[in-house]
């Protein structure tokens, strides 16, 4: 049984197995190291994330462009996604653009529906997928 971690702080991530972050998120161009996740007690940002020291199998960022990255000099991708890499995660989903938030919420609990069945992240994922495409077509409702 896979331990999950709802709530902050986020140092306590360390010691579960699915890290799940539902916020607002911003990509900083000028900056990926200061792109952050918006959490009720503050920003955490990029910079920050790659710090933390996980053992998750999985981290999700549910929320806008957290996996847009931009390559920096050593052809290093730098942003969110490589900030929780860094930091020891073994998977991370993310989304490359912007998301509605009812229908996000809706795609997650499926997500984890069929994690919670036995499905490895990438199969859940691309079932959910699947799935949110019958009923609406846009990226952006999933």
């Amino acid at each position: 049984m896979a331990r999950v971690l709802l709530v902050r702080p986020l140092r306590a991530a360390a010691d579960v197995d699915v890290v799940h972050i539902a916020c607002h998120a911003q990509f900083r161009s000028d900056n990926p190291r200061f792109s952050a996740l918006y959490l009720a007690d503050g920003a955490l940002t990029a910079r920050d994330a790659a710090k933390l020291r996980l053992r998750s199998g999985l981290v999700t960022m549910s929320a806008c462009e957290t996996g847009v990255s931009q390559v920096l000099p050593g052809n290093e991708p730098v942003g969110l996604t490589q900030a929780f890499f860094s930091a020891g995660a073994a998977s991370v989903l993310a989304s490359l653009w912007t998301v509605q938030d009812e229908t996000t919420a809706t795609f997650m609990a499926r997500f984890y529906e069929r994690l919670r069945i036995g499905r490895q992240p990438a199969r859940a994922l691309r079932e959910t997928q699947i799935e949110s495409l019958l009923g609406n077509p846009h990226p952006y409702y999933w």
